[in-house]
């Protein structure tokens, strides 16, 4: 801001009218501005990176490399000590973040003034955390808020705010920051203010074409900036060119803009209501139309929804563009519509017919539930504006109103009736027991999330212009036409879009989210009911009564309590009638047009929609380092591999689909498609059920059974209609799936109940919308997947062309009468079409009608394909493992050496399975002898694959338990007996495990390699955390210690310790206590979580944490919620156990995007299922030679030794407790002294007290530290007692027998083992080298005893010539001046005389002592040495045997110590070639 424009601003009060601003204002061009004038880093960037690329065709160079640079330095954030945010959330109890929120919903709110105060006031307590939070999108908001504020615009305050960002607050002002504040004052007619804002935009190198793709500039926002431009120019002044420059960007925006379509200003900011014809009830002349193609129980208003909008087709790109943002926009409001048409239509028989029971009580809750939520905002309205004591409603109610009623309640309904209708298919996550309904906590995050994310919305779709437009379609065309996939292009726009880009999103506190949901369903539960029938006991006269819909209760578990919402009986079958459980907002159904391209982690994918590139349930952790990923550049691979995926444009299989509906219609189950009804017969109850045990237990199995499958039948039914109901409303147009990814950046598609990672029946229903020739070799490949689809993927190729080739016949037969009457009918007599017979139904439907449309066709070479065809992997997992140990015999096994036929791992396990149960079977193992000869591949096939992803013990157990239990016998009953059936899984898993060890036994090291590695990490801690650690623990005991002796001092005073002196002295019992305390007892617990960064560049961090819980009062009950925001502990067994399979998983996602970017670069169209790719048959031969080189150069790569490398650099600062054991010896010394002056000698002096202290304070943080990840042998032998045991008479003799064999070192000569080396010999070298010191000290303790003898002998002399005193008293001074009476004719010597002798000779003793002391000091520090093996290993026996039988004279002392975190060698590699990968024709086939 300039100087003058300050001061001219400061003195005019809010009173002044704008006109009297802008009267008052005198600006002067040549008045330096104080704006600083340094380039904007994205501004320069994008032009330099638009420069490299001018001169290029935009294509991918072949020479960029999609690998993240070999030299580049892994993301590392700040340890919990250093982290400003996690000390921050410890002591005010919510995150930075959090309370930003609050601050933008006060703004939101009108309440402005405490929004600025809450800022201030949290720059001024928290200034660095702000510093890390507070961007300039946040300020950019309080700009707006201010600017916007009601009834009167703070415009003086936002001006000096504006001055105030960079000077206070170290905030640059960015390309929104003056396209708000100019928009405002133009708006205000300010315009020498906006004039004067241009300047200091231009000077701070900010252009007019970045300020004109702000999202807060609408398009009348944009007319009025050229008007007034237009106005200066007109003047002729000097601000001339400033309008010049606008003109000009202002034209060729609208030049873009209208050369993509004009069509689109007119219909982009159509409102919401434009689209309430969208929900029109039909005439009955239309609906019977429609019934005529619909699918039976399809009311499913979601799905109306869809195919009503989708009616009117369109013809171009910007078309589809209007109804993608309609669908995306409109979904809640067109069912807010639906139900005041169903209210309305309620007393017309006509129109009521064709609504549902569902429908209509939907639509009667609304208005109750509506009425309800406004009562309550205006409670939360009137608590923020009184300033109530209720601090809760004031803490929800800022969010709460921000959403309109009808919104909220359509939402509740909704979102409540699809979790209960979905009949809980997630139960068993936590191996909860089946019950009927969803539980509380489940229900209210989900509603709250929901109400979250429409919040949002709403504020998103209310920000963009026709240049933000023409700006995503151009970048939507560059990534169409493959441009975008240049990674120079890429860069440029991610810059470009970050130049404007607002990507600051509130944040709910775990209290706000739960509050808000709780009181919702509460609300529900008070407004819903339903007409429930009672029958009179005694007249048995039925009547009507209305009945809670929804119902409170609780559930106990394994002695823990939860709420559950249980649905009424009567609204339960009205869901089997009207599945609501398939309303879903339009914002997850597939899009008509090509996603969004993800230029940064969290713009991407749908239009609307801003959510991180990462899938994360609540982990801050990941979002951090994703974030700092994408601020350095590091995601542009992963992002362009994302893109690529998600330009795959499908279509609906008509066909099949014409199959799916006719088998959907008849009711009956077929390939995957479930019954209308449950067919099974409930199991009879045996009469010797009280009596016979074996029969209870057995019925009572099969009860349940019975009961579960009778449960999953309705939420399959439902399942499968969503699908059925998607594919009938996409049935004449495209569709694009936007792909996400998880934390190991494996890509998924974002709509969650139809996409091509679905099951068999979504597979088949989809094709490629773009078709190519067949060609003779895409004949070939057509072949192959037909015969991969039906079973046969193990035979070679040339026989499976035989099998097709001999099966063409029905073939045909299955495409021209894929359902036959005696199908619907169910008389087929067990004869089924060929289709029907295969592993994969559907999609050999779909197959079989391609081949045959092919072979009919003239030329089948010439035909024009659209099935996407597969190649598969070999148990991927073990094919990165056997790439990466370089492991010929486990590389051949899963076909990444060349071979004459595919090899199938899963039957050589299951074979090697056989054999060691045979075996067990002739020793008479009960388990092998009821499992010999019957057990399949499709058994041991999951556990298999799934092994080297980490399974374990009991989930393999699990696996087999349930395929045991799909084994039937002739008869159709269970061939196991299913009490026994969880003791053969164990079994049948165990034997597995033998089975991979035997095979795979490279792979099975690099796994060990990776869990030891893991281990070690997640028990590890920085040093300085250690350090910060003991200081804390030290200087506490040192100032409990002062407060107890001032305490002591006080009362001997008689006097009180006042509070300021406590105060003084424990300061850690001041203002904050409590939260300290907590922070500093988590910094004991392990925090370290296992981090790596993938070979494109992604850093991987795992979330398995042991959350802290939190205690919420809701309407409802009392929830406990899991707090992200507070640091927690680390699972370290679920670190270890999951960081091999995550580890796996990062590489095949790599190999996935490599592939995925170099089809797109070879014009493929392609897809993927993980490790199955997909793409036309007439490139498969394209593709093939991709998968293999692409797979060649990751693994080229020395991807452990980065590994290790990395995990070097990260956690070189770590150090990790380790239970030891501590070899201490203890040589009896020969000369005997009395027990106080032995107790003297062994007293230790200040230092060695304090060193003592320090380390027993690190072994009892060593101890907590292992006792949290799980370990429970840690016990310290504190007082050094031995850990071995031995007979005090063999031991004690055969002890002194090797003592008296032992001799003296030369301690100044000698040469230390390394016990690594040879731990026994260094252990007996400890014995020589103490015996040498303990020696050394009886030596000298033998000189001093004579010295002392010497001189006692003396003094007891001198003492003996001392006179008695004389018995009187007065005499005593005479006495000494007199000589002693003495017999001989010596000279007599007074007593002072005499006692200056004994002094005499007491201070030569002390001088002759310290000279022997000088004469046998040693400057010899003994070693430590630690035994580190197992107890179980052979040189642990050994060594304990040694000390038993007297061969060592030290002892075993169990120890915990802190040292440096390493890292095994890694296992070596074998002879395996990679560059056979390219040879092998089955490596994906």
């Amino acid at each position: 801001m300039s100087q003058l424009l300050l001061k001219a601003l400061r003195p005019i009060g809010r009173s002044l009218a704008p006109r009297a601003i802008a009267r008052g204002l005198h600006i002067n061009p040549a008045i330096p501005l104080v704006r600083s004038l340094q380039l904007q880093q994205p501004v320069v960037a994008t032009r330099r990176l638009y420069q490299q690329v001018a001169q290029t065709d935009g294509s991918i160079g072949d020479d960029y490399s999609l690998f993240a640079p070999a030299d580049t330095a892994p993301i590392a954030l700040g340890d919990l000590q250093d982290d400003r945010s996690t000390k921050h959330y410890m002591q005010t109890g919510k995150s930075l973040a959090e309370q930003l929120s609050l601050m933008q919903a006060c703004m939101v709110n009108g309440d402005i003034d405490r929004a600025q105060r809450m800022l201030v006031g949290l720059y001024k307590l928290y200034p660095e955390a702000m510093r890390d939070v507070a961007d300039v999108s946040m300020h950019n908001e309080i700009l707006a808020g201010m600017l916007s504020a009601k009834p009167r615009s703070l415009t003086t305050e936002a001006l000096l705010w504006y001055d105030q960002m960079e000077r206070n607050y170290s905030i640059k002002p960015n390309a929104n920051t003056y396209a708000i504040l100019i928009r405002e004052f133009l708006r205000k007619d300010l315009r020498n203010v906006g004039t004067v804002l241009m300047q200091e935009m231009i000077r701070s190198e900010i252009t007019f074409d970045s300020m004109l793709h702000s999202s807060y500039l609408s398009d009348s926002d944009i007319d009025m900036i050229k008007a007034v431009a237009q106005e200066l120019m007109s003047e002729n002044n000097e601000n001339k060119d400033i309008a010049t420059d606008l003109i000009r960007a202002v034209n060729a925006a609208n030049g873009a803009a209208d050369s993509v379509n004009a069509q689109y200003i007119n219909t982009a900011n159509a409102s919401s209501a434009d689209g309430g014809d969208v929900g029109d009830v039909q005439s009955t002349k239309e609906q019977a139309a429609h019934d005529s193609m619909a699918l039976k129980s399809s009311k499913v208003s979601g799905i109306v929804h869809l195919q009503t909008t989708l009616k009117s087709l369109y013809t171009n790109e910007l078309e589809g563009y209007n109804l993608q943002m309609r669908l995306e926009r409109d979904t809640y409001d067109s069912e807010i519509a639906r139900c005041k048409q169903v209210n309305e239509s309620r007393g017309d028989p006509l129109l009521s017919s064709n609504i549902g029971a569902l429908k209509r009580l939907t639509a009667k809750w609304l208005p109750r539930l509506e009425a309800l939520i406004e009562e309550e905002q205006a409670r939360c309205r009137q608590a923020y504006e009184t300033a109530s004591v209720d601090r809760a409603r004031i803490s929800y109610g800022r969010f709460f109103t921000q959403l309109d009623p009808p919104k909220i309640a359509i939402i509740t309904i909704l979102e409540t009736l699809r979790m209960n209708a979905m009949e809980q298919k997630s139960h068993n996550s936590e191996n909860m027991p089946k019950f009927v309904g969803v539980k509380t906590i489940t229900l209210v995050s989900n509603l709250s999330t929901a109400i979250h994310n429409e919040i949002r919305f709403q504020n998103i779709k209310q920000r963009t212009n026709r240049h933000i437009l023409a700006r995503n379609m151009s970048v939507a065309k560059l990534a169409s036409s493959g441009k975008l996939f240049n990674m120079a292009i890429r860069r440029a726009k991610s810059l470009e879009l970050k130049a404007n880009e607002r990507d600051w999103l509130d944040t709910w506190d775990v209290s706000t989210k739960t509050r808000i949901g709780s009181l919702l369903v509460s609300m529900l539960i008070e407004v819903a009911r339903v007409t429930e029938k009672i029958s009179d006991p005694v007249s048995g006269v039925i009547s009507e009564r209305m009945a809670p819909a929804f119902t409170h209760d609780y559930l106990v578990y394994r002695g823990r309590k939860y709420g559950i919402i249980v649905p009424h009986s009567t609204l339960r079958e009205m869901f089997k009638e009207d599945s609501i459980a398939s309303t879903v907002s339009a914002r997850s159904l597939p899009m008509l047009i090509p996603p969004r391209p993800w230029l940064t982690y969290n713009s991407g994918g749908y239009l609307s929609q801003d959510e991180p590139c990462m899938r994360m349930k609540e982990s801050n952790e990941q979002l951090r380092y994703l974030k700092k990923a994408s601020e350095e550049n590091r995601l542009h691979t992963l992002l362009a591999g994302l893109d690529s995926l998600g330009l795959t444009r499908w279509a609906i299989n008509r066909p099949v689909f014409e199959a799916v509906r006719k088998v959907w219609n008849s009711g009956i189950g077929l390939a995957e498609i479930p019954p209308s009804t449950y067919t099974v017969p409930e199991p009879v109850k045996p009469e010797n059920y009280e009596t016979d045990q074996k029969a209870k237990t057995k019925y009572i199995y099969e009860m349940r059974e019975w009961q579960n499958g009778s449960s999953n039948q309705h939420s399959r039914r439902c399942d499968c209609n969503y699908k059925v109901e998607i594919a009938q409303a996409f049935l004449n147009h495209p569709m694009y799936f936007p792909h996400n990814m998880d934390f190991r950046g494996r890509a998924y598609p974002i709509p969650p109940h139809f996409n091509h990672l679905g099951n068999d029946l979504c597979r088949g229903l989809l094709l490629f919308d773009e078709g190519r020739p067949l060609t003779e070799r895409g004949l070939f490949w057509l072949k192959i997947h037909l015969a991969n689809l039906y079973g046969n993927d193990k035979l070679s190729h040339e026989d499976r062309i035989k099998f097709i080739d001999d099966s063409l016949d029905r073939i045909m037969e299955s495409a021209d009468n894929p359902i036959p009457d005696s199908i619907l009918q169910e008389k087929h007599e067990g004869k089924l079409p060929w289709w029907l017979e295969s592993s994969s139904p559907w999609q050999t439907l779909a197959a079989c009608i391609e081949y045959t449309a092919a072979m009919r066709s003239p030329n089948p070479a010439e035909y024009v394909s659209r099935l996407h065809v597969h190649q598969d992997g070999t148990c991927n997992g073990l094919q990165h493992y056997a790439a990466m140990g370089r492991d010929c015999k486990g590389a051949f096994e899963v076909n990444l050496a060349p071979s004459e036929k595919p090899q199938d791992v899963y039957q050589g396990i299951l074979n090697v399975v056989d054999r060691l149960i045979n075996e067990d079977a002739e020793k008479g193992v009960k388990a092998a002898l009821v499992l010999k000869g019957k057990l399949t591949r499709k058994i041991v096939k999951q556990t298999v694959m799934t092994n080297v992803y980490g399974v374990t013990l009991i989930g393999a157990r699990e696996q087999i338990s349930a395929r045991l239990r799909e084994v039937k016998a002739e008869d159709g009953s269970h061939e196991f007996n299913l009490v026994e059936v969880s003791s053969l899984s164990l079994y049948v898993a165990k034997k597995i495990f033998d089975s991979l060890g035997e095979m795979f036994t490279q792979a099975q090291e690099i796994q060990n390699w990776l869990n030891e590695s893991a281990s070690r990490i997640a028990r590890s801690m920085p040093a300085q955390a250690l350090a910060a650690w003991k200081r804390m623990i030290l200087d506490s005991k040192t100032s409990q210690q002062k407060l107890r002796d001032a305490i002591k001092d006080a009362k001997n005073n008689e006097c009180d310790l006042d509070s300021e002196k406590v105060m003084e002295l424990r300061p850690d019992l001041g203002p904050g206590a409590m939260r300290r305390r907590r922070l500093n007892t988590l910094a004991t617990k392990p925090m370290t979580t296992v981090a790596w960064t993938t070979p494109l560049g992604l850093t991987v961090v795992q979330p398995y944490r042991k959350y802290t819980m939190r205690n919420i009062n809701t309407a409802l009950q009392q929830i406990t919620v899991r707090d992200a925001n507070m640091p927690s502990p680390v699972n370290s067994q679920k670190q270890k156990t999951a960081f091999p399979p995550n580890f796996v998983h990062s590489l095949d996602a790599s190999h996935m995007i490599l592939s995925a970017i170099e089809c797109k670069r070879a014009g493929l169209i392609f897809a993927s299922v993980h490790d199955s790719y997909w793409t036309h048959a007439c490139d498969i031969d394209k593709m093939n030679d991709i998968l293999r080189d692409q797979f060649v150069k990751l693994h080229e790569r020395p991807i452990m030794e980065d590994l290790k490398a990395e995990f070097e650099e990260r956690y070189f600062n770590h150090m990790m407790p380790t239970p030891q054991q501590e070899y201490v010896v203890k040589i009896p010394s020969s000369v005997e002294c009395s027990p106080k002056k032995a107790a003297k000698a062994a007293k230790l002096s200040k230092e060695e007290q304090r060193l003592q202290q320090e380390h027993r304070v690190e072994e009892e943080l060593g101890q907590q530290h292992l006792m949290t990840c799980g370990e429970t042998d840690v016990a310290i032998d504190k007082d050094g007692s031995e850990s071995t045991v031995s007979s005090a008479s063999s031991a004690d003799r055969a002890r002194a027998e090797s003592l008296a064999k032992i001799e003296e070192v030369d301690l100044s000569s000698v040469e230390l083992i390394d016990p690594k080396q040879d731990i026994v010999a260094a252990l007996q070298q400890a014995d020589q080298i103490e015996f040498t010191l303990t020696a050394i000290k009886d030596r000298m303790a033998k000189e001093i005893q004579s010295l002392e003898s010497e001189s006692s002998a003396r003094i007891k002399e001198i003492r003996s010539k001392i006179r008695p005193p004389r018995k009187s008293t007065k005499t005593i001074a005479k006495a000494k001046s007199e000589p002693l009476a003495s017999d001989s004719t010596e000279t007599k010597l007074t007593v002072r005389e005499y006692q200056k002798q004994i002094a005499d000779i007491k201070d030569q003793l002390k001088k002759d002592r310290a000279a022997v002391e000088r004469k046998y000091s040693v400057s010899f520090t003994p070693p430590s040495i630690f035994v580190s093996q197992p107890p179980s290993s052979d040189i642990y026996k050994t060594i304990d045997a040694m000390i038993k039988d007297g061969r060592l004279q030290g002892r075993l002392v169990k120890r915990i110590r802190w040292i440096p975190i390493e890292f095994d060698p890694l296992p070596k590699h074998g002879e395996f070639d990679l560059n056979e990968v390219r040879q092998s024709p089955y490596f994906f086939s």
